[in-house]
Parts: C-alpha cells; sequence; structure tokens
C-alpha cells in the first residue's frame, strides 16, 4: 500500500492516536504498515507545540 492509497481509505474517516514517539521512529512504523497493506498516517494532533 502507499501512502496516497492509505490516506484516500482513510480520508473521512475519524483518526485517532495510537502510539507517540519521534519522528523517525514513527515513519519507520508507518512504512512496515503500508508494507503490511496496513493503512497508517503519521501527523502531529493539533495544538501539540506546533507553535
Amino acid at each position: 500500500m502507499t501512502l496516497d492509497e492509505a490516506a484516500a481509505f482513510l480520508d473521512g474517516l475519524p483518526i485517532v492516536p495510537a502510539v507517540s514517539g519521534s519522528m523517525p521512529e514513527m515513519k519507520s512504523l508507518r512504512d512496515r504498515c503500508l508494507a503490511a497493506g496496513i493503512p497508517a498516517l503519521v501527523g502531529c494532533p493539533p495544538g501539540a507545540g506546533k507553535g
């Protein structure tokens, strides 16, 4: 599954945080999920210190 396919699959669905970690860790986890056919996205929740 590609990142675009995952984003399209999850579009409009309620997204909830499942795990937290550094961006490199989260991108690695996302890539492993996508490789296994599991739709996954990485992001920062609103109001989580991004200014």
